[in-house]
């Protein structure tokens, strides 16, 4: 099940970001390697924590009601990566006069090679473009899929774009532990979010 809401922003903005493919290395008796990446695009991690004196029990009640309710690894959840969150004119396709589904990702291209990753949770308002033609109406966009649906084919050679923002689905992968300091005040300890592949 996936929980449509985000944690507090001044959990996310503070969050610690891996990024670590998934390659499966084999080294040879004569000291070659062998190098297999193991899924099309690497699965985030961030550590949240969470200052008593910078965040509040406002900030750690909304924290804890949500583990409570996704309960704890079970469920996933929306999450605003801090250091990447924006798409601007980015091409997600270019249509043949006969698709009218395009899914939103977000690309690299570096030494003539390119990369994508596939965007499912972006954000409403989100712009679409064709040929860099904002376009208001003849298109949908599924929230939950990251799917761009025209009511009509985009004409072979048409780039299609979009500009706006993107969450990640995630879930916690840490138990929640927490210490009383004092009557009124708890420390919630850093715990860590796994993104979730959809």
């Amino acid at each position: 099940m996936f929980i449509d809401q985000r944690l507090p922003t001044k959990v996310e903005v503070n969050a610690v970001r891996r990024d670590d493919e998934d390659i499966e290395i084999v080294t040879t008796d004569g000291g070659f390697e062998t190098r297999n990446a193991r899924a099309d695009q690497s699965l985030l991690e961030f550590d949240i924590s969470f200052p008593v004196a910078v965040y509040g029990d406002a900030v750690h009640a909304a924290v804890i009601a949500l583990y409570k309710v996704v309960r704890g690894k079970l469920h996933t959840f929306r999450f605003r990566d801090p250091t990447d969150f924006q798409l601007t004119a980015e091409v997600i396709g270019v249509g043949d006069g006969v698709a009218t589904t395009f899914q939103i990702t977000q690309s690299w291209t570096a030494g003539g090679e390119t990369e994508s990753r596939k965007i499912t949770r972006p954000v409403s308002p989100m712009q679409v473009f064709k040929d860099g033609v904002l376009q208001v109406s003849g298109y949908s966009i599924n929230y939950s899929t990251g799917e761009v649906t025209f009511t009509a084919a985009p004409a072979d050679g048409i780039e299609i774009s979009v500009t706006g923002q993107f969450d990640r689905p995630v879930r916690f992968d840490t138990v929640q532990t927490m210490t009383a300091l004092d009557l009124k005040r708890r420390h919630i300890d850093t715990a860590t979010l796994k993104e979730v592949r959809e």
